[in-house]
């Protein structure tokens, strides 16, 4: 309750407020963070890669056998093949979002990408 608040007008609780500095530090080095997106690319290849050749078992195709009814999937048919094919797609591009988020690629993109 001691805290000095600066002068505001009545209604704004500022407690402890400390105004932001005029640029942001920059947290991580960019050898640090192109190093890290590296590692993490490798790590999603990694999986992905368990993933496809049967590494990990065929728990992650499951969903997919409990959605589709037995009377959809006639087998090497056009519409399986794409579903099948969509999924992966599907499953791929949620380890690539996972991976880019642990490895900051927003953050490469923002820093050195095009303005």
């Amino acid at each position: 309750m001691r805290t000095a608040r600066p002068e505001t007008l009545p209604g704004i609780w500022r407690f402890g407020h400390r105004p932001r500095p005029e640029e942001e530090p920059e947290r991580i080095p960019g050898r640090q963070l192109f190093s890290g997106a590296l590692i993490a690319f490798l790590v999603g290849w990694l999986i992905w890669s368990l993933l496809w050749n049967g590494y990990l078992g065929g728990w992650w195709l499951l969903p997919l056998y409990a959605m589709i009814p037995d009377s959809w999937a006639e087998p090497h048919s056009f519409a399986s093949v794409v579903v099948v094919y969509a999924y992966y797609v599907l499953i791929a591009g949620i380890i690539m979002v996972g991976v880019g988020r642990l490895g900051r690629w927003g953050e490469i993109w923002r820093r050195y990408g095009p303005p």
